[in-house]
């Protein structure tokens, strides 16, 4: 067992708001006591306006966080497509974060403005399904050119524009160059 996670979910239609309040969680840790928080993930879409995580609660096998995330702008045709990924995992100073369990809920699921409660056991990592995995992947696009010069005997590759490129950087821009 991975263990349980407690957690409610409103959508606010009116305010283009998805409120997710991470109740409580009981995961196991084979090695002692945890450093818990749970972050959350809205599938598809790789860039950091789609990620949010609570605090860390320090050394505790059943945190309580009460806390409320909000994703804004939250569309109708977003609560159709999109599903919610939700991952507990254990802080680790000296090493890299540990994952401990996750659950995936639609977001077709939830009806306008009515709170839904869950208390759901949580899963090892889930596999991304198809239209997942793509969406996740692609992280901006790019117009090129390509030429084979016979002159020469080589390839002439043009770089003619990027476009939707995935923010990188923590203020939501990213410092792009191009690397052949």
């Amino acid at each position: 067992a991975l263990g349980t996670l407690d957690f409610s979910l409103l959508y606010d239609q009116e305010n283009n708001a998805l409120h997710c309040t991470i109740s409580k969680a009981k995961p196991m840790d084979h090695n002692g006591l945890a450093d818990p928080y749970v972050k959350l993930h809205l599938l598809p879409g790789a860039s950091k306006a789609n990620k949010l995580r609570t605090k860390t609660l320090r050394n505790t096998l059943n945190p309580t966080w009460n806390e409320t995330l909000t994703y804004y702008g939250i569309t109708d045709e977003d609560m159709i497509r999109k599903t919610l990924r939700i991952s507990v995992c254990d802080e680790d100073k000296f090493r890299h974060n540990e994952f401990i369990g996750e659950t995936r809920i639609p977001l077709k699921k939830l009806k306008p403005n009515q709170t839904k409660s869950f208390s759901i056991c949580l899963e090892k990592q889930l596999p991304m399904d198809k239209t997942e995995d793509k969406s996740l992947e692609e992280r901006g696009r790019i117009l090129i050119s390509l030429k084979y010069s016979s002159q020469k005997q080589g390839l002439l590759v043009g770089i003619v524009r990027c476009a939707h490129l995935a923010a990188m950087d923590a203020n939501g821009y990213s410092d792009p160059y191009v690397k052949t």
